[in-house]
């Protein structure tokens, strides 16, 4: 009898132990939130739009490129990074459709996606395998607070044949969803860790955020419109910008435009129009207008992109070796007044 007594006490124990594994497991689930920043998580569910999706039970094999334990960092790591921008971001779960601020719901709109321009496949792929030109494995959106006139903020980690890439939409309008490869640097290095199989944190900001790495203006309303230039030049076409500034054939103006760009600044390098890039500043949203390339410049013909200062930040402008190369080029930028001297 006695011995019955211990038994049964031993599983119970065993029974409460098991339990507390399992409400352990579910409140990790929950939306994870901090500071200003947001991404809500939602491990459990079930699979749709041909891809699965992980939870803390599901199966994964040891050549799989993408796994529940990489996507906790991932989902860890993001909600870190996403504070340090002072951004709200929901991410997709698996079930049903995200939909950004332009109204594209993805993983549907897919199929409209262009990469320099050229169409290019994505497939929802929680394993990171799949025989798309970009298998997603996490899609995390920003909608501004003030959209539609600042539109959303899309990032897409995927596998680009085996390798991670992390692509950003920010897409307003036109048929096209129009992607690119991020350029921001933290966002790079921590998915590429993860992906390795290592661990990955946000840069020490109180090293980064050093006074010797700040413009004068850094935390006003209005950016250094010299700042503001570099960061369209290296959006529009780095290739193009670095090259010409580095030959000492990159020239800044204010207010240089007239008719369509009247009021607008600029940087080219004083060639055809088609070597123009104007912008304008109005609070936190930038207006960037250029040549339409799918028009003859005589038609006067242009395209008229918005970003914000926020993004562009995001991208070119947040650890102590980007702001160190952005300020030197600023600081390279020459006046157009010059151009022929």
């Amino acid at each position: 009898m006695k011995k019955k007594i211990i038994e049964i006490a031993l599983a119970g124990i065993a029974v409460l132990a098991l339990t507390g594994c399992q409400n352990n497991k579910q409140n990790s689930s929950v939306s994870k939130t901090s500071g200003n920043a947001q991404v809500k998580k939602n491990n459990g569910g079930s699979t749709n739009n041909g891809g699965g999706k992980f939870g803390h039970n599901s199966d994964s094999s040891d050549d799989d490129l993408w796994d529940s334990d990489k996507q906790d960092k991932l989902d860890d790591f993001f909600d870190d990074w996403a504070d340090t921008m002072d951004q709200e971001y929901d991410k997709y779960d698996g079930d049903g459709q995200i939909t950004t601020a332009a109204g594209e719901k993805f993983p549907r709109d897919f199929n409209r996606v262009y990469i320099n321009n050229q169409k290019v496949s994505l497939t929802y792929a929680p394993d990171g395998k799949g025989n798309a030109d970009y298998n997603v494995v996490a899609i995390y959106n920003h909608d501004s607070d003030r959209a539609p006139l600042e539109g959303h903020i899309t990032y897409f980690f995927s596998f680009h044949d085996g390798k991670p890439i992390v692509l950003v939409d920010e897409t307003t309008n036109g048929d096209k969803v129009m992607v690119k490869e991020t350029a921001n640097q933290d966002l790079i290095n921590g998915f590429n860790s993860i992906a390795n199989g290592q661990n990955a944190s946000m840069p020490d900001k109180d090293n980064d955020d050093s006074n010797d790495n700040k413009t004068s203006d850094d935390d006003s309303d209005s950016e250094d419109l010299k700042l503001i230039g570099v960061f369209v030049g290296l959006l529009k076409d780095g290739d193009w910008f670095k090259s010409n500034l580095k030959n000492g054939h990159m020239y800044f103006s204010e207010s240089a435009g007239h008719g369509k760009t009247a009021g607008y600044d600029c940087i080219t390098t004083g060639g055809s129009p088609a070597s123009y890039f104007w912008f304008k500043q109005d609070g936190d949203d930038i207006t960037v207008k250029y040549s339409d390339p799918d028009h003859v410049v005589s038609d006067g013909v242009y395209k008229t992109e918005h970003y914000t200062v926020d993004r562009l930040k995001s991208d070119y402008y947040v650890n102590s070796g980007q702001k160190a190369e952005v300020n030197g080029y600023v600081n390279k930028l020459k006046p157009l007044s010059e151009l022929g001297n």
